[in-house]
């Protein structure tokens, strides 16, 4: 990319490279659009291009940055010429050892916070309001499958930043990238995939993934990894370990297949899809974990929730003691 810009104001400052800079007004416009939209490729490299014509003009730009960024608002972009009288050779000498200690970290450090605030890659926010499942493009062929009311966000240079992150809902992902992708599951765990295609469940308490095809390692606690292969679930509640197993099924994507027929499959399992088919919140406490070690064979196919509900109710032979609208506790009495 060729990079143009007025430039005529430098031939001066070559010819007597000590006198005071004096930036033309296109420098001056150049650097406001630049402080108003740091994030635009084109003004970035104008910039770049500007800060190397020389000394003069780097410091011009950076005096111009940091004030920006001391007073979180755009500077006047002015030069102000002051004469005063010269001061003393040692006093001269020490002045300039004192202000470039100064100086050389506060600059480094304004410049640092500089580029990062303009560097920040942008994020598109997606919110599945259709009220049926819908697919998203992302980039290289990859795709998901979200599930109404599904919340995520993503780079919006996915093809240059691949990183995501779900916040709520069931969504199906088939990535193939070139690049390594980063997806956030919580504030402790990430994955990592090239090629893998892979349900993920998320709410505020607990996340789940399930592999489908491919390849994903999970990190998390202080770079703990945990390599997935097809047909491992790896699980997360808030504030607990990181857990992983062989599921009998795939009732996590009941939302996805429509099927609800069981044959001796554990209950967590099963609840996993009565809830992921009817987005119910159905929970078994502490005190009723025994119920875990339960397998059963039933059939919720072409039943309502209510159906559901008094049938799951009648092969454990256990209360479902409803807490909120779509929130259920199974007890033992």
């Amino acid at each position: 990319m060729e990079v143009k810009y007025l430039a005529k104001h430098t031939s001066y400052s070559r010819q007597y490279p000590y006198m005071m800079y004096q930036p033309g007004p296109d420098v001056r416009d150049l650097i406001s659009r630049f402080i108003h939209t740091p994030q635009d490729p084109l003004l970035q490299a104008q910039i770049a291009a500007l800060r190397e014509e020389g000394p003069e003009q780097a410091a011009y730009v950076e005096s111009q940055l940091a004030a920006w960024l001391a007073e979180g608002a755009p500077a006047p972009l002015t030069t102000v010429v002051r004469e005063l009288p010269p001061p003393s050779p040692v006093r001269a000498s020490r002045y300039k050892w004192i202000a470039a200690a100064v100086a050389i970290p506060v600059v480094a450090l304004l410049i640092f916070l500089f580029y990062s605030r303009s560097g920040k890659e942008t994020s598109l926010h997606y919110i599945n309001l259709t009220g049926h499942t819908d697919t998203l493009l992302l980039a290289g062929g990859s795709t998901l499958i979200a599930r109404k009311d599904a919340s995520l966000s993503y780079a919006a240079k996915f093809a240059v930043t691949p990183e995501l992150q779900l916040h709520h809902g069931d969504v199906w992902f088939e990535i193939f990238m070139p690049s390594r992708v980063r997806m956030k599951l919580d504030e402790h765990t990430d994955l990592y995939t090239l090629e893998a295609v892979f349900a993920v469940h998320k709410t505020d308490a607990i996340f789940k993934v399930l592999l489908i095809k491919g390849k994903a390692t999970l990190v998390s606690d202080k770079d703990k990894k945990l390599l997935l292969t097809p047909g491992m679930m790896a699980s997360r509640e808030q504030h607990q370990a990181l857990l992983h197993k062989n599921p009998k099924s795939q009732a996590l994507l009941a939302w996805k297949t429509g099927k609800l027929k069981f044959r001796n499959i554990p209950l967590d399992e099963i609840i996993d899809g009565v809830n992921s088919y009817f987005d119910l919140d159905i929970q078994v406490p502490p005190s009723a974990v025994s119920l875990y070690k339960r397998s059963l064979t039933v059939d919720f196919e072409h039943s309502s929730p209510e159906e559901t509900l008094a049938l799951l109710r009648k092969a454990l032979k256990a209360p479902i003691v409803k807490d909120s609208a779509n929130r259920y506790y199974i007890t033992l009495k």
